[in-house]
């Protein structure tokens, strides 16, 4: 418990204070972006995500060392393969954000290089049969690791970065997701797995102080990159697949509506001088397109709703699951 509390405390402040240091910087060397969902388009901070990157990472770093220092050397291989995806998922997203959101890397590059990502989960599931829950279906564990592993931190990694674009909602999403995958994960005993997850959700919570509405910083592909492939290594150490895949039920909407503009449509919507959202186009081809019909809709009441609605999934799934 100790252990836990001190990665907890290092996890929140490290991100809290790059964070602060970050901000003013990234604006001094022009490395910011257009609020598109305010009037005038404000300019923000970008890639903001690589703070909760290493505030993870060090707060992981400091779980493994305490737990070195009072005798436990358990789970170093699974923790450690996990830090590894984080930062070079993090780092795809970063060099994303760095050459630009509208001249960044090829959106078929992007996949490809979040395959390298699974790696370290699919050698773990290669050395550690018992990571395959699907066994018991038949499913061989060369095809758990080499096929299932994969496809899962793929995906999750990039269906992250799908539903975005309004201050707070990434973040805010993945805090509640997260907060559930640790919840499930202590009540299956897997309290190491739990650990992991409560210290992303610190990290989150200390960069939303400056993300959320307004936003002084945007979180970029680095965080939506990163924490995606997180979530789906949480899920695959703590045996949790079925519950992860009906955690991200609302991704799965949201890949059905984009699907219909064939990845086209943009989740914005156009404000007015009042700060009111209308909506860009005639069909609905985001999740956000659904909350624009409202009237009234600001940004704020946009990302409470989305997050309303991935809590209540979350609970059913946390029930059912």
């Amino acid at each position: 418990m100790l252990e836990s509390v001190v990665a907890l405390l290092v996890a929140f402040l490290s991100a809290f204070l790059i964070l602060r240091v970050w901000i003013p910087t990234a604006k001094r060397f022009g490395l910011v972006g257009g609020d598109i969902n305010k009037p005038g388009k404000p300019e923000v901070a970008e890639a903001g995500g690589f703070a909760v990157v290493l505030a993870v990472a060090l707060g992981l770093f400091t779980y493994l060392f305490l737990k070195a220092f009072w005798g436990t050397d358990t789970h170093l291989a699974e923790i450690y393969a996990t830090i590894a995806a984080l930062l070079l998922a993090g780092f795809v997203g970063f060099v994303d954000d760095i050459l630009g959101w509208k001249r960044g890397l090829p959106q078929w590059f992007k996949p490809l290089l979040t395959l390298f990502i699974a790696l370290p989960f699919a050698t773990l599931a290669l050395l550690n049969p018992s990571l395959n829950v699907f066994s018991s279906w038949g499913i061989p564990n060369w095809l758990f690791a080499l096929v299932l592993v994969p496809v899962g931190v793929v995906g999750a990694s990039n269906a992250v970065n799908m539903l975005a674009g309004y201050n707070g909602l990434e973040a805010g999403l993945s805090v509640i997701i997260l907060s559930f995958f640790g919840l499930k994960a202590y009540t299956l005993g897997y309290l190491w797995v739990a650990y992991m997850a409560f210290i992303a959700v610190a990290a989150l919570l200390a960069f939303l102080l400056y993300n959320w509405y307004p936003a002084r910083v945007f979180p970029g592909d680095t965080l939506t990159y990163s924490l995606g492939a997180y979530m789906g290594a949480l899920a695959i150490l703590g045996r949790m697949e079925l519950f992860g895949v009906a955690l991200f039920a609302l991704y799965f909407v949201e890949l059905i509506l984009k699907a219909r503009s064939r990845f086209k449509a943009e989740n914005f919507g156009i404000p007015d001088e009042q700060g009111y959202l209308h909506p860009r186009y005639d069909k609905i081809y985001s999740v956000t397109h659904i909350c624009l019909r409202f009237p009234k809709m600001t940004e704020r009441k946009l990302v409470l709703c989305i997050l309303t609605a991935q809590f209540i999934l979350s609970l059913i799934a946390f029930i059912l699951f």
